[in-house]
């Protein structure tokens, strides 16, 4: 099933190539706009989110106060719920594995070098689900804008049983289908 499911995601990444790219290198980003991934193989799912800093906490500098420092410290937290990211009104599913990286959690956004300007900071979040009957899902919800103001779209890429698709979210539409 593994192989399977590697090969999904390869999939994924390859329809979704020039984004994840430009992301991987830390190339400009486009401020109020994130990306949301999802792959469904079998009953086990996997989403992939990535979003610059300034949609979920103001900023894309280091912490300078409490009050920033606090900022990023809750917005990992609610990162750390999948279900404020994205949650499935069938299908069952519960988190069996969560990775939340902050932006300042390596040392390649580490700041200015030489008088530059800082790299662009990112927040990125990979869930893995277990699902008691994944092919059921039938639409999936976010609650992103909810809880973010910073977000102006989310831009959506599936994979799964039921084919591949696309959505492009937005504080009106924060449901897609997957059918």
């Amino acid at each position: 099933m593994k192989n399977r499911f590697l090969i999904l995601f390869l999939s994924l990444c390859l329809f979704s190539a020039p984004t994840l790219a430009e992301k991987r290198h830390h190339d400009a980003h486009i401020h109020g706009v994130a990306e949301l991934n999802i792959v469904i193989e079998n009953d086990t799912v996997l989403i992939e989110f990535e979003s610059p800093a300034i949609n979920l906490i103001g900023f894309e500098h280091k912490p300078r106060n409490d009050a920033q420092q606090l900022e990023l410290q809750n917005a990992l937290a609610l990162l750390n719920d999948v279900d404020i990211t994205a949650s499935f009104e069938k299908g069952k599913c519960r988190a069996t594995e969560t990775h939340v990286r902050g932006p300042f959690d390596d040392d390649d956004q580490e700041g200015t070098e030489h008088g530059e300007q800082e790299e662009h900071s990112e927040f990125h979040a990979v869930y893995t689900l277990s699902c008691q009957n994944a092919s059921a899902i039938g639409s999936v919800r976010t609650q992103l804008f909810d809880r973010f103001p910073g977000f102006e779209a989310i831009r959506v890429r599936w994979v799964g049983s039921k084919g591949q698709g696309t959505a492009l979210l937005n504080n009106q539409s924060t449901i897609f289908s997957i059918e």
